[in-house]
């Protein structure tokens, strides 16, 4: 879990669980009934009034000698104010994970027994279901659930392209109004904080960041060129895994063993619109952003963007793997794993396709531009709460969640985390560098593009699919394309702006 420095936890927690309970002092006079035919209990119900931290002073805080009710946890406030949910079910909805399996190792075994102890302290259940299907599937259920007024979630989990189409009709609690959600507490993540604030209120939510945009690398192919089989580890670890290096790699790697006029080698193999898009934004480039007002801005007519794409493109043109012909869509997948190319720049996830690849492998950073440092990219899955919900009861949930999504005790400064990793890599160096930079690295930045309805559609065909092909240049592409990113995202402004009048 996140790595707080023992006494840094403790002086927080109090200061954390006195905000989060805050707003425990909202009366009503008897119970409802939430969606789902459940019993829900009003704030009333559940508490005394808790004291109001967000009134203390500086002298309130900044006392020389802290007294005993400064060091109270979150969960100890919580008891003494008497939460109590009435038995409330939170179920946090997705497309791919049901309740996790038997625990398989301590930290797990202490994890579940915390939230054990956190469902039968405050009376409340919280679990994990799959309710299938992707895309359209799965935002249909979430849309037609919440406007019925009965949400099939409680938490629900979103891709970050699916945000803008259930924000924009109003799918959304405005968070920031719960008092139970502290947003300056260090386990959430600011760059979708940032993406998803809109009119003036925060929607959506995340934890931790999911490690994205990498290389993984056939250790076998990178000896055979000359370099040691850790040496990418080694270079990113001492600073100099840079775009130059990285060419002089994909150079070594691209070969004509048998001096056919064939490679027989590739420097690698990709979708072109994964290495495009994390080359982008290895040079600290992006495709949007936000201005001041929290609309977005198309920064894809920029020198910075220019210059990244063109780099890109050159190095895709002399080393990438071309598609084999009669071959499907997918064809890097089998080309990396039959040990035709050197390194696969894609994202993290994709561990899980290299069970037949016979070669040792490792994973690290997509290399920055000479003189800059690697910098990681964020797309983030975005959690949200129902608009069909009081907004006690959005507070309710917001509770659960929040003490759901805690550190679990003793492990508040630890890699616990990591434990989930290491059984999926060849080799450590992969979790304990790369993906450390990816978790808890001072870059990364977070994605704002995804958040921007239909601009998706208009960055494959005729922009990114035609300049990997060779069919246009990239400054063609920019211009080409221009007119149409400035729709999307004029029109996604203009829905932004709608919510906000309403």
């Amino acid at each position: 879990m996140r790595k707080f420095q023992k006494a840094t936890a403790i002086a927080l927690s109090s200061a954390m669980a006195l905000t989060a309970l805050a707003g425990c002092d909202k009366k009503k006079d008897d119970t409802t009934t939430a969606a789902g035919g459940e019993t829900k209990a009003t704030t009333a119900d559940t508490t005394t009034k808790a004291p109001d931290a967000t009134k203390a002073t500086a002298a309130d805080t900044t006392t020389a000698e802290p007294t005993t009710e400064a060091k109270k946890s979150k969960i100890d406030i919580a008891k003494e104010n008497g939460v109590n949910l009435k038995g409330r079910d939170v179920r946090i909805v997705n497309w791919w994970e049901g309740e996790p399996a038997e625990p398989k190792n301590q930290y797990e075994e202490d994890l579940y027994a915390y939230r054990d102890m956190i469902q039968e302290t405050f009376n409340f259940k919280i679990h994990t279901d799959n309710i299938g299907g992707w895309g359209e599937s799965y935002t249909t259920q979430l849309s037609s659930s919440i406007t019925a007024g009965d949400p099939i979630g409680q938490i629900c989990v979103l891709d970050a392209g699916w945000v803008a189409g259930l924000m924009n009709n109003k799918m959304f609690a405005p968070l920031d109004t719960l008092s139970n959600l502290n947003f300056s507490e260090e386990k959430w993540n600011q760059g979708v904080l940032e993406a998803v604030t809109f009119a003036g209120h925060i929607y959506g939510m995340a934890v931790d960041h999911e490690p994205r945009g990498g290389i993984f690398f056939n250790k076998r192919l990178i000896q055979e060129a000359g370099y040691g089989a850790d040496e990418l580890y080694d270079l990113q670890k001492e600073g100099k895994w840079t775009w130059s290096k990285f060419e002089e790699v994909l150079k070594a790697c691209t070969k004509d063993k048998d001096n056919d006029g064939v490679n027989d080698t590739w420097g690698m193999v990709n979708f072109n619109s994964d290495y495009f898009a994390i080359a982008i934004y290895s040079s600290g480039a992006q495709f949007v952003s936000k201005d001041k007002d929290g609309h977005f801005v198309n920064e894809m007519g920029t020198q910075k963007f220019l210059d990244a794409l063109t780099w890109a493109n050159d190095m895709w043109q002399k080393y990438a793997e071309p598609q084999p012909e009669d071959s499907s869509w997918d064809y890097f997948k089998a080309c990396f794993a039959n040990g035709e190319a050197a390194m696969r720049v894609t994202e993290e996830y994709a561990k899980s396709e290299l069970s037949s690849l016979a070669d040792d492998w490792g994973f690290v950073c997509f290399p920055c531009p000479d003189g800059q440092e690697i910098l990681c990219y964020d797309k983030e899955n975005v959690l949200f709460i129902p608009s069909s919900y009081s907004n006690d009861e959005a507070n309710e949930i917001a509770f659960a969640y929040d003490l759901f999504t805690d550190p679990t005790p003793g492990y508040e400064d630890g890699d616990a985390w990591k434990e989930a990793y290491y059984s999926a890599y060849k080799d450590s160096r992969a979790v304990d560098e790369t993906l450390q930079m990816m978790k808890r690295g001072k870059n990364i930045k977070n994605r704002m593009d995804s958040f921007v309805a239909g601009l998706g559609d208009q960055l494959g065909s005729g922009f990114i699919w035609d300049i990997a092909g060779g069919a246009i240049t990239p400054a063609e592409g920019v211009e080409a394309k221009m007119d149409a990113w400035n729709t999307v995202i004029n029109d996604q402004n203009t829905a932004l702006d709608a919510l906000k009048a309403n």
